[in-house]
């Protein structure tokens, strides 16, 4: 009987995991997105590739509060694993304003380091999301 209920609860986890996963997975490719109409921003983009880099970027805010509630799903299910990502896409309002009011490189590039060190966090949750699913599917 506890067999079958630690069978069922490996099951929940890994089912909750696969869906962090790919909404990870989903927020990597957006955020991909967003860096590249980035560095076209740094390097002679206009208002329309500023304005596309920050539409970007407001989608993945939306993309990573979803990965957030799966991710915390998952550890749930896991129970006692910790899982706790980082994931923050606080680019302030001000670096936002100035980004689109001055528009020069030096703003360009400070938003572009935000998406970087993102980007970073994510591939670090994707990675480990992925060791915690192999680990259960061994079990």
């Amino acid at each position: 009987m506890e067999a079958v209920m630690m069978r069922e609860d490996l099951k929940c986890a890994e089912e909750a995991g696969v869906q962090a996963l790919e909404s990870l997975y989903t927020v990597r490719e957006k955020l991909n997105s967003a860096k590249k109409w980035g560095i076209l921003d740094i390097f002679g983009g206009s208002m329309i590739s500023t304005y596309m880099k920050h539409s970007r970027i407001n989608e993945v805010e939306g993309m990573i509060e979803q990965a957030r509630i799966r991710l915390t799903d998952f550890q749930k299910a896991l129970r006692k694993v910790e899982v706790s990502p980082k994931l923050q896409t606080e680019i302030s309002g001000f670096l936002t304003f100035a980004d689109f009011a001055f528009d020069n490189p030096i703003t360009d590039y400070l938003v572009q380091t935000k998406l970087q060190s993102l980007g970073e966090e994510v591939e670090d949750t994707i990675q480990l999301t992925e060791e915690l699913l192999a680990h259960i599917r061994t079990q």
